[in-house]
């Protein structure tokens, strides 16, 4: 694991097979239940840089009709959980929300972070599921240093690629290219460490 200003970022190759990026892609872009809305943002401050998206889980936001429990979810996000889990040991994490965005061209988003709070112990997996990725297409997860003056560590969006970072690293989803032929799509877990267990 890479370390960068003391937070932890892990980018692992493969950790999706191929067929399973497939049936992920082809279920988020075609799902009519999945429920997609225009107009999430990743920072409140930045509201005229929306993007697609879709809440699969929420353990947070129980007045909403979103599954509160993985096990509540579709087949193939829990096959995708149970790899995660597996490939996360010794370290134990909670789940708070799952959820998918889509970028087309010009869907910039913005710089943020995913941790409401300033203390260790919130992280992020961000898987990324469109089954074909060129380098030329953009769309790059772009680390920022603490003082968003300078980039700090990038990753390409490949097929079934996934990163682990700490989720109080600045970052940005950079928006796909113009020539880019489909929805850049990323899947994201927000997780909590256990308290009894050791930190990444």
């Amino acid at each position: 694991m890479l370390r960068i200003e003391n937070k932890v970022i892990h980018v692992v190759d493969g950790a999706i097979d191929q067929p399973l990026v497939e049936e992920l892609f082809e279920w988020v872009v075609a799902s009519q239940s999945l429920g997609w809305r225009y107009g999430d943002v990743a920072d409140a401050k930045y509201s005229t840089n929306p993007f697609w998206g879709a809440t699969i889980l929420s353990e947070e936001r129980h007045g909403t009709d979103d599954p509160h429990r993985v096990e509540d979810t579709p087949d193939l996000v829990q096959q995708v959980w149970s790899r995660l889990e597996t490939g996360l040991k010794p370290f134990r994490f909670t789940i708070r929300d799952i959820f998918v965005n889509g970028q087309t061209y010009g869907l910039e988003n913005a710089i943020h972070t995913d941790c409401p709070r300033p203390e260790e112990g919130w992280y992020t997996v961000l898987a990324y599921l469109n089954p074909k990725w060129h380098v030329d297409w953009g769309g790059e997860t772009v680390f920022y240093n603490k003082a968003r003056t300078d980039i700090v560590y990038a990753v390409v969006p490949r097929p079934g690629r996934l990163v682990f970072f700490d989720a109080r690293f600045d970052h940005w989803g950079r928006a796909p290219t113009r020539n880019t032929p489909d929805l850049r799509v990323t899947m994201a877990f927000c997780l909590t460490r256990a308290e009894d267990s050791p930190a990444p």
